[in-house]
C-alpha cells in the first residue's frame, strides 16, 4: 500500500511541476508583445520628442458614377449578341474552330 501512495504522490508532483512550468512559459510568451515597446522607450530616453507634423489630407478624387441603364430584357440581349456573333462569321453558321454559341451567362452583376 505504501508503494501505491508513493507512486501517486510522485505522479501528482510530476504533473504539478509540468503544469506550473507550462503556465510560466505561457506567461513568458505573452510578455513578448511588450518587448518592442520597451526597446523603443530605451532608445528614446535621451532624445527630445519630435514635433508632430500634420499633413494636409490628399485631394479627394471622385470616381465618376456609373449609371445603371436598363437597356433591354435579357432574352433580347442574348438574341442581339448571338446575332452579332453569327453575322461576324458571315454565311457560315459554324466557325472554323467549330464554335457554336449555345447560351450566354452573366458572370457577375456589374457591367463594364
Amino acid at each position: 500500500m505504501a508503494n501505491i501512495a508513493t507512486a501517486f504522490a510522485n505522479t501528482l508532483m510530476g504533473m504539478g511541476t509540468v503544469f506550473v512550468m507550462l503556465i510560466f512559459i505561457s506567461l513568458l510568451i505573452s510578455l513578448f508583445g511588450y518587448i518592442p515597446k520597451l526597446e523603443e522607450k530605451i532608445k528614446n530616453i535621451g532624445k527630445k520628442p519630435e514635433p508632430v507634423k500634420t499633413e494636409e489630407p490628399a485631394a479627394v478624387v471622385e470616381e465618376p458614377q456609373t449609371q445603371v441603364v436598363n437597356l433591354q430584357k435579357d432574352e433580347q440581349l442574348v438574341a442581339v449578341i448571338t446575332a452579332a456573333i453569327m453575322a461576324s462569321y458571315g454565311s457560315n453558321a459554324v466557325s472554323a474552330d467549330k464554335l457554336v454559341v449555345r447560351s450566354i451567362h452573366r458572370v457577375d452583376g456589374r457591367r463594364a
